[in-house]
């Protein structure tokens, strides 16, 4: 059993059908759609083999190319069938969007419906788990992050009364070893770590996926020239990536029928 278990909760762990725009479904509230027939329709569990995705979100991805690439043992799993994996973790790292449905979507239509929306949720429901509230109480260390992770800043009694340990906000191929391995150590960890300008990796820092992304989604390249100042993406270099990078993920894609 891995000791680093990577994840994601039932609304991002979806391939929406082979149509991401699909997955716009999940930012709605329980509405006159039973929730079983809206969760088929809009995001529906991603094929597994032994609890592992076939695909998984791509920003998921790079941090298991990463760890992978540091020699760690780590593993991606679907979140339903986290409890087989779990008992043995030291360290659950949970990949997010939109945790809290504060996206411009998601907020809207709670506004209107004045419900919590599906994605936000599911991924209460996966901290909850009774699993994961189990492993917790014996040890188990909960890092999040991903491009929501800035939602967290506005929720400090939830990271607390959840048991989250650290929060990773930004590109974190330079720092996530070293935070995963503090975990694995039993040493402090920071709860809110902001990666700095110097920590963001350069285009060779950045690894290649070596599984399946969902949909077969791959990055072209990060950062952004438009320089908006309320964006903090163009805070960081801009870089593109060579065709020759892009092609090596579209065929990681590709071998195994996500293109």
């Amino acid at each position: 059993m891995a000791e680093i278990l990577l994840t994601a909760d039932r609304t991002l762990m979806s391939d929406y059908h082979h149509n991401e725009f699909v997955g716009f479904g999940t930012c709605a509230p329980p509405n006159f759609i039973p929730d079983g027939l809206y969760s088929f329709l809009f995001f529906p569990p991603i094929k597994t083999k032994e609890g592992i995705p076939a695909a998984a979100p791509y920003g998921l991805r790079k941090i298991e190319a990463q760890l992978l690439k540091e020699n760690f043992d780590a593993l991606t799993v679907d979140p339903a069938h986290i409890g087989h994996y779990i008992d043995k973790a030291k360290v659950l790292g949970i990949h997010v969007m939109d945790p809290f449905g504060l996206g411009p979507a998601s907020s809207t239509f709670a506004a209107i419906l004045k419900k919590e929306p599906f994605l936000a949720q599911h991924f209460r429901r996966l901290l909850e788990d009774p699993y994961v509230v189990k492993a917790k109480k014996k040890g188990l260390k909960i890092i999040v992050g991903g491009p929501g992770a800035w939602q967290f800043k506005y929720r400090p009694k939830f990271v607390e009364e959840h048991g989250i340990d650290c929060i990773i906000d930004g590109e974190a191929e330079k720092v996530i070893g070293r935070i995963m391995q503090a975990a694995i150590n039993g040493e402090p960890l920071p709860k809110y770590y902001e990666v700095s300008a110097a920590e963001t990796p350069s285009l060779e820092e950045i690894p290649d996926i070596v599984n399946p992304s969902v949909n077969g989604l791959v990055e072209i390249g990060r950062g952004c020239c438009r320089g908006c100042r309320f964006c903090s993406v163009t805070l960081r270099p801009l870089r593109w990536y060579p065709i020759d990078k892009i092609l090596r993920e579209i065929e990681v894609n590709h071998k195994d029928g996500y293109t």
